[in-house]
């Protein structure tokens, strides 16, 4: 019985929805559908977009990186190293584990002169610079290592200062003692240069760290570093250090550069809401085309009535319309929106020809980067299914309070 009665409710929906008389009452119901459909397509290509950038902003900077910083003025590098290897065995996900060089400098070269963060591994530390060895267009990490005077600097640094690899250049090093700040300078050969697409390529270079260990260049400052498969678990492996090594400074990635990860995500927060304000408000044309088939078929709800349907069968039957037009517009949204996602970058490159602007002008991105999250899909299909649903509550009320007597006459 139940499902002969879910059977008409459907029916009943279908054919009230689509052999409405009133040419206006139909074109309002067409302008809802294409309405939510838009704001889905706008809203799914959105997410993926912000999800890309997201996603590349992570490799790029959290794969050049350390996960984690450990470094202590009271415990000796051997004597940390083993305290670490010690907590990091329980832990799962750990990709490398070795001593790391970091410091304040610039490199000066014909006059000119650029500030950077010096940084540095040896050999032991290779893996950790596997994006910095994708990105490097001349030179090779195996002569950066070999070299103990060597010095791998960003594109456009070297474009900036005129440099082509096997050039000298002088290192300003910043050392301090106490309340005082020495800079000394000593000279290396650029090996190579790097391009990582990102900020990394204007403030970061990398050195070998031999000379600074050693005692040579009394500078900056070394300890061990810590990568991780999956960068988001130095949350919890942080807590962990820092209660074994009460004595050593800890020092996660999300301290240097959580903010700005935190600005993506709130941005992408931010933008979801309002594009989903945006399927809201096409959501309204639901409750004034369902208004005026209410208004329409008022006779038709009175019949139903008088021979036995209830006014929860005539509830949910309009609950239905609406949920039928939710359902269409967000599966075609979706649809649409993941096509204009697979072809972004074609679409981006035809405007480009038209108007001679790029969106990506001016940013560290050649391609428009997207990734498609399940997740966000199922989201976006519960929260606009929801709406249209919603927006058919008051006109599918009103139809259930409807007098068969009034609707009759």
């Amino acid at each position: 019985m139940q499902d002969k009665t879910a059977s008409l409710m459907w029916l009943l929906g279908v054919r009230l929805l689509l052999r409405s008389k009133q040419r206006f009452a139909k074109l309002v119901t067409w302008v809802s559908l294409v309405g939510l459909t838009l704001g889905v397509i706008v809203l799914t290509v959105v997410t993926t977009v912000m999800n890309g950038f997201d996603s590349e902003l992570q490799g790029r900077i959290l794969d050049s990186l350390p996960h984690v910083k450990v470094r202590s003025s009271e415990i000796g590098h051997e004597q940390l190293q083993d305290s670490i290897d010690r907590v990091v065995s329980g832990q799962t996900g750990v990709s490398a584990v070795h001593r790391y060089f970091e410091g304040v400098g610039a490199v000066t070269h014909a006059g000119r002169v650029q500030p950077l963060s010096l940084y540095g591994v040896d050999e032991s530390g290779e893996t950790s610079l596997r994006r910095f060895a994708q990105g490097m267009e001349i030179g090779t990490l195996k002569a950066f290592f070999s070299n103990p005077r060597a010095v791998l600097l960003g594109r456009p640094v070297a474009r900036s200062l005129g440099l082509v690899a096997g050039d000298s250049v002088t290192l300003l090093v910043v050392t301090g003692d106490r309340d005082r700040v020495t800079p000394r300078s000593a000279r290396f050969t650029l090996a190579g240069t790097y391009e990582l697409g990102s900020e990394l390529d204007y403030r970061l270079a990398l050195v070998n760290p031999a000379l600074f260990w050693d005692g040579e260049i009394p500078a900056g400052q070394s300890g061990i570093q810590i990568q991780y498969a999956d960068p988001l678990e130095v949350i919890s492996a942080a807590g962990t250090l820092r209660s074994a090594l009460p004595s050593a400074t800890v020092e996660p990635w999300t301290e240097s550069y959580g903010e700005l990860f935190q600005a993506v995500q709130l941005e992408k927060t931010m933008m979801f809401v309002m594009l989903l304000l945006i399927v809201a408000i096409a959501s309204f044309n639901i409750v004034a085309g369902q208004t005026m088939l209410v208004t329409e078929k008022r006779a038709d709800i009175a019949i139903l009535r008088t021979m036995g349907a209830s006014s929860g069968v005539i509830r949910r039957t309009f609950l239905l319309q609406g949920a039928l037009i939710g359902i269409v517009g967000t599966l075609t949204g979706i649809s649409l929106g993941l096509v204009c996602v697979y072809y972004i970058n074609p679409i981006l490159a035809v405007v480009r020809d038209l108007t001679g602007m790029h969106l990506l002008d001016g940013s560290f991105f050649v391609e428009v980067p997207t990734l498609v999250q399940v997740r966000d899909l199922i989201l976006i299909s519960l929260c606009c299914g929801g709406i249209a649903v919603l927006a058919s509550w008051l006109p599918a009320h009103r139809a259930a309070e409807l007098n068969p007597i009034e609707g009759l006459h």
